[in-house]
């Protein structure tokens, strides 16, 4: 299963609003409260998604995401070309357009797929493109956004660090530093929040937004402290085939949330055999995860929501699994 990040471009409404791939159902997952999503009205086109996120090492195959195009007003629509725009447009592939120019009447639709190919010699980094649909000379449809983080190979000293990882993913959260390794000091807009509280009535919403570690399994959720211990909720799972990627598939028994009343808690990973705490006190002291609050592109603070960054591996890197946590406070 493999769960959308959220996008944010200009206002926020419920839904999720593009992602890397289709979604498919969480098994057993329980209504959240709506994560923020975009919604943007141009007429007379409606682009669906707003933007796509790729990753993969340079120089593999293809990989394709389908955008589709809709004529949402009251009068045909023609559409003359579809191209990608962009100093990294290279990176972008059009493929499996129809025939063009197309006239599109009203309620009409079409769609075409982007691929994702980086070259052998591609730059490792985040790399930027845009979708562009032209109806004439004088006037464009609404875009895509591209991005793709491409890395040069599987090797721990290769991998992206935290700031290209948000980065791509639509997020302009400062995590303190752009290396992969983050000191102490490199604090950026970190705050201190080992554990959490619901902010509003609802489920809490919580999934995996990139992993970048080594292939291995992964277990994940909550916990809350009975009987002065902490007591595990596990709530999904990665397979150490979906390691170093953004939006990684995860096991069909997953969910998107999780219930909790009006009590504290906290989020734990648990790789092999070791658990890893998001309170430093159950880790004998040692911070292996890092909180942001979330902003959207343009450093606007999305409510109630937080990326929770872990370091499985006590290298300093915390894009090991980054995950998205929302309807939360910071407990007291």
């Amino acid at each position: 299963m493999r769960i959308q990040p959220v996008v944010l471009r200009l206002c926020l409404v419920p839904l999720l609003a593009c992602a890397t791939a289709k979604p498919k159902p969480a098994t057993k997952a329980a209504a959240a409260l709506p994560p923020p999503r975009v919604e943007k009205l141009r007429e007379p086109l409606e682009v669906t998604p707003l933007e796509l996120h790729f990753s993969g090492l340079r120089g593999s195959p293809m990989v394709n995401e389908s955008v589709a195009v809709k004529n949402t007003g009251s009068e045909p629509v023609q559409v003359s070309e579809v191209r990608v725009v962009g100093l990294q447009a290279s990176t972008f592939k059009i493929v499996n357009v129809p025939l063009l120019p197309l006239v599109l009447p009203p309620s009409g639709s079409f769609s075409f797929s982007v691929g994702f190919e980086p070259a052998a010699d591609a730059e490792p980094g985040v790399h930027h493109g845009r979708v562009r649909l032209v109806l004439t000379e004088d006037d464009d449809g609404p875009p895509c956004d591209l991005t793709g983080l491409v890395t040069k190979s599987k090797e721990r000293v290769d991998e992206p660090s935290l700031a290209q990882v948000l980065d791509a993913l639509g997020y302009d959260v400062d995590v303190g530093s752009p290396e992969r390794t983050l000191s102490a000091e490199a604090a950026g807009d970190q705050i201190q929040a080992p554990t959490f509280r619901r902010a509003k009535p609802g489920n809490v919403g919580y999934y995996l937004l990139a992993r970048y570690t080594a292939a291995e399994d992964s277990i994940f959720g909550y916990y809350l402290i009975e009987s002065g211990k902490p007591a595990l909720r596990g709530i999904g799972s990665a397979a150490k085939a979906h390691s170093q990627m953004l939006n990684p598939e995860l096991e069909s028994e997953s969910q998107a949330s999780f219930a909790v009343e009006e009590v504290t808690f906290g989020l734990y990973l648990k790789v092999g055999s070791s658990t890893l705490y998001s309170d430093p006190s159950l880790n004998s002291g040692k911070a292996v995860a890092r909180v942001y609050p979330l902003r959207s592109r343009g450093r606007a603070l999305v409510p109630d929501a937080f990326v929770v960054a872990f370091d499985e591996d006590g290298d300093g890197d915390f894009q090991d699994d980054v995950f998205m946590l929302w309807n939360v406070a910071p407990a007291k």
